[in-house]
């Protein structure tokens, strides 16, 4: 008969080497050996283990050059974004986890992660990109009609990435020009307005035929599944524009030290609050 704790290990190892993570995760977490929602420890690992799997890289018994090349690993995600530091801290801090698990139950000795330096977390203070980067950003997206307006959205309007995601076009008032986001609306600027109406326009709204407002009014205004979708089409633009990777978040901060026009521009209700975080976002630039 073969011991409990020999099954157990050779469970673990046979899910670590063919990088089912289901088994692996599930059977960890069961035991209170792996904390954290199971969902998100698979999603922080996955990465990893494809890697390894595909660089034939033995995560038990790993080679030399082991830190080099997970340092690598953690700087993209699986679709070829680059990944935030706080993603690669997650999935950093999972896998130490994970080995720590592993050397409870004597299926390793060593700590493969010793002395590894995981990648600091990404601050809000980090430096945003200037005014011009920007805007140069949303001239090359002008093609993508679809691109443009997220951009715009984000940048002039501090639209956070899922309530943009989920926009429907009932949501924008072409007569007036704005946009309801949550419980504000938002009057848009001028340049906002005409990319979100360019876009209404090809998602089928025709101002000589009312009923078409109607016709376009449940449709998503966006095609981006996820957040990650957008981050992807705003790298495949930057990069062909010779620019940095500019991510949603940091447009969106550099909307409260760009565009701070009113509150409800910017989707707060409460002014006060408003105040604060605009003051706090725009002693953050170096620029004058």
């Amino acid at each position: 008969m073969v011991h409990p704790a020999d099954e157990l290990a050779r469970t673990l190892t046979n899910a670590l080497h063919t990088g089912d993570l289901d088994t692996l995760v599930s059977t960890l977490h069961a035991q209170g050996r792996l904390q954290g929602r199971p969902a998100q420890l698979i999603s922080n690992l996955r990465p990893i283990i494809t890697a390894a799997q595909r660089d034939y890289v033995s995560l038990l018994r790993p080679p030399a050059d082991f830190h080099a090349w997970l340092s690598g690993v953690l700087l993209t995600n699986a679709d070829g974004t680059p990944a935030r530091p706080n993603t690669r801290t997650s999935r950093v801090l999972t896998l130490r986890a994970l080995y720590r698990a592993l050397r409870q139950l004597g299926i390793i000795t060593g700590d493969p992660l010793l002395d590894f330096h995981a990648p600091p977390a990404e601050r809000r203070s980090d430096p945003l990109p200037t005014r011009e980067t920007i805007q140069t950003l949303i001239d090359a997206a002008r093609p993508d009609p679809a691109l443009h307006a997220a951009l715009l959205l984000l940048w002039h309007h501090a639209v956070p990435i899922a309530t943009l995601l989920r926009l429907r076009w009932d949501a924008f008032n072409p007569h007036e020009r704005t946009l309801l986001r949550n419980d504000v609306v938002s009057p848009l600027t001028p340049a906002a307005a005409t990319a979100v109406e360019r876009l209404h326009h090809r998602a089928g709204y025709d101002p000589l035929f009312e009923d078409t407002l109607d016709v376009v009014a449940p449709r998503r205004m966006f095609p981006y599944d996820s957040p990650d979708a957008l981050r992807l089409r705003i790298l495949h633009v930057a990069r062909d524009a010779a620019l940095p990777f500019m991510p949603p978040g940091a447009l969106r901060r550099a909307a409260l030290r760009d565009h701070a026009r009113s509150a409800t521009h910017l989707g707060y209700l409460n002014t006060t609050h408003y105040d604060r975080v605009v003051q706090l976002a725009q002693t953050l630039t170096d620029e004058p």
